[in-house]
C-alpha cells in the first residue's frame, strides 16, 4: 500500500489547483481522475480574475502560449424587449481586464500536466472505488489500468465536480430554488464572428423559454449552449438534437448567426446544474469546487470557483499538517470563506432571473458606484477584494431593484422570476 499525504479525488481545475498548491507546500500528493484527458467539459469563459490565480499556480504562461481567444467583456440581448447591454473589463483594477474563452479539454489537460511538473502523483484513468476513514487518516481502494489497489493518505480532497464523491456516501444534495434548469450545448463551426474586442464576448441571448450562452472559441468554433426550464425538457419526446435545435429556432440571434455553421459535437445535457452539498469539510476531509455547489452558469463562475477553492483548500491543509490537526473544527473557517465567497455571485443570479433587476442590469447607471459594483461581480472581484464602498453599491442597487418591483407590480406588469423552479 503506497502512502502519500494527501490524496485529491478528480483531476479538473479544482483538483489541479489543490495538488499544484499543496506539492508547491512540501507534501506529497496523489490524484486520482477516473477519465482520460483530454475530455470534453462545459464551462468554457473564464472570469478575469481567474488570471491571477493562474499566475499565482504558476501556470499563466503555460494557458497565454496556448492561443486560447481572448475575452475582454460580455455583451446581454434581450430578445423580449430588444435591448442589448456590453459590459467591458474594467482596467486599473488587481486583476486583468481580459480573460480567456478555452475548450476545457484543452485548458484541463495543460493544468493537469503542470501538476504533475510539480510533483503531483497523478493515477489516469483510475476510479476511487472505496474510501475508509479512521482516526490515523483515510484508505482508498482504488481501480485502475493494470487492477485494483490501495493507497493511504492522511487527508483527502474531494474535486470530483458534480458527482460529489462524499456528498454522495456520506451527505446530501440540496437543490437552489428557482435555479433548477437544464442545459442543452454543442459545438459549432462556421458560426458568424464578430470583430475587434467584440469577437471573443461572451453572449447572452435572452428569451421567453430560457437562454442561450454563446461562446466564440479559437479556431472558428463557436459553443452554444440553451437553458431551459426543466418542464421543457420533460414535455420532449425526441431526442436532444431535436430539443436543441428547436430552442435555437427560437430565438432570433442565435437563429441568425447559426445561418450556415455545422454542429461539429454530440449534444451533451446537463440537469439540475445548481445545488450545494454537504458536507463541504470533516475529519481528514475538504471538498472544492463543484464538488462543494455548482451555480447557474449565466456568469461564468465554475472555473474560477474551482481554482480559487482550491488554492484556499491548500492553505487550509498545509496548516492542519503544520498543526498535526485533521479534525473538522479545523476547517470551518475555511468552509466559511468559501461561503462568503459564493454568497455575492448566488445572490446576483437570483436577482438576475427577477424582472425588476434584469430591467436595471439591462441599463446601467453608474450612481453610487453601482456600475464598477456589478463589475467587481461579473469580474469574479468579490473573492480578491471587495470594499466597502462595492459593497454599499450592492445593497442600493438591490435596493433599487425592490422600489422597481413594487413599481411594476402597481403597473400589472410581470414581478416573477423569468425561469420559475
Amino acid at each position: 500500500m503506497e502512502t502519500f499525504d494527501v490524496v485529491v479525488v478528480g483531476g479538473g481545475p479544482g483538483g489541479s489547483s489543490t495538488s499544484t498548491f499543496l506539492a508547491d507546500g512540501g507534501l506529497r500528493v496523489a490524484l486520482f481522475e477516473r477519465e482520460r484527458f483530454p475530455r470534453f467539459h462545459v464551462g468554457e469563459s473564464l472570469m478575469p480574475a481567474t488570471m491571477l490565480l493562474l499566475e499565482e499556480l504558476g501556470a499563466r504562461a503555460a494557458i497565454e502560449e496556448r492561443g486560447f481567444q481572448l475575452k475582454y467583456g460580455a455583451s446581454f440581448i434581450d430578445e423580449e424587449n430588444n435591448a442589448t447591454q456590453t459590459f467591458y473589463f474594467l482596467p486599473g483594477q488587481p486583476w486583468p481586464n481580459y480573460t480567456y474563452q478555452v475548450p476545457r479539454a484543452e485548458f484541463d489537460t495543460v493544468l493537469l500536466e503542470h501538476a504533475k511538473k510539480r510533483g503531483v502523483t497523478v493515477f489516469q484513468p483510475a476510479t476511487v472505488e472505496g474510501t475508509e476513514f479512521d482516526a490515523g487518516g483515510v484508505t482508498l481502494t482504488v481501480s485502475g489500468e493494470h487492477g485494483r489497489f490501495s493507497v493511504r493518505a492522511k487527508m483527502l480532497v474531494d474535486a470530483t465536480g458534480r458527482d460529489a464523491l462524499l456528498a454522495t456516501r456520506y451527505g446530501r444534495r440540496t437543490r437552489i430554488p428557482n435555479l433548477g434548469k437544464v442545459a442543452l450545448f454543442a459545438h459549432y463551426k462556421g458560426a458568424a464572428r464578430r470583430s475587434g474586442l467584440e469577437e471573443g464576448n461572451i453572449r447572452v441571448y435572452v428569451f421567453r423559454e430560457g437562454w442561450f450562452w454563446w461562446i466564440p472559441l479559437a479556431g472558428d468554433v463557436t459553443s452554444v449552449g440553451a437553458v431551459c426550464h426543466a418542464r421543457t425538457v420533460k414535455q420532449w419526446t425526441g431526442e436532444p438534437e431535436g430539443l436543441l435545435d428547436a430552442m435555437i429556432a427560437r430565438s432570433r440571434g442565435v437563429s441568425e448567426n447559426l445561418a450556415g455553421a455545422v454542429r461539429i459535437t454530440p449534444v451533451h445535457r446537463v440537469a439540475n446544474f445548481s445545488y450545494h452539498n454537504s458536507p463541504v469539510v470533516g475529519d481528514r476531509f475538504v471538498a472544492v469546487g463543484d464538488a462543494i455547489a455548482f451555480v447557474d452558469p449565466i456568469f461564468s463562475g465554475g472555473v474560477y470557483i474551482a481554482l480559487r477553492t482550491g488554492q484556499l483548500a491548500a492553505v487550509a491543509i498545509l496548516g492542519a499538517f503544520r498543526a498535526g490537526d485533521f479534525s473538522a473544527r479545523r476547517f470551518a473557517a475555511y468552509e466559511r470563506r468559501v461561503g462568503a465567497g459564493l454568497a455575492p455571485l448566488f445572490k446576483f443570479i437570483h436577482k438576475y432571473y427577477e424582472p425588476s433587476f434584469f430591467d436595471l442590469f439591462m441599463h446601467p447607471r453608474n450612481y453610487f458606484g453601482v456600475y464598477e459594483a456589478v463589475l467587481n461581480v461579473l469580474s469574479g472581484g468579490n473573492w480578491v477584494t471587495m470594499p466597502w464602498r462595492v459593497r454599499v453599491a450592492l445593497r442600493i442597487l438591490y435596493g433599487i431593484g425592490r422600489i422597481n418591483t413594487w413599481t411594476r407590480r402597481r403597473a400589472g406588469l410581470p414581478v416573477e422570476s423569468r425561469l420559475e423552479w
